[in-house]
């Protein structure tokens, strides 16, 4: 705990402006750019977070649409 409480330690805002400086000096030095690879793979982590969801409200429409027809309507 005595780490996180020293008084020579940085604050945490003069840190992150010296990383935010740093990053800045590297992207403007050689800018980033995304390649086909990276979207593709950006595109195939949407799918992986976006399809259970979607297939989870499939099944529970499905469950909803069968009981209702089979228990209600009868």
């Amino acid at each position: 705990m005595s780490r996180a409480t020293l008084p020579n330690r940085k604050p945490i805002k003069e840190h992150e402006r010296d990383l935010k400086k740093e990053v800045d000096k590297k992207h403007e030095e050689e800018p980033f750019e995304f390649t086909r690879k990276d979207i593709l793979a950006m595109i195939i982590a949407g799918y992986q977070i976006i399809m259970p969801v979607v297939l989870i409200g499939l099944l529970l429409m499905t469950l909803f649409t069968y009981f209702y027809l089979n228990f209600y309507l009868k």
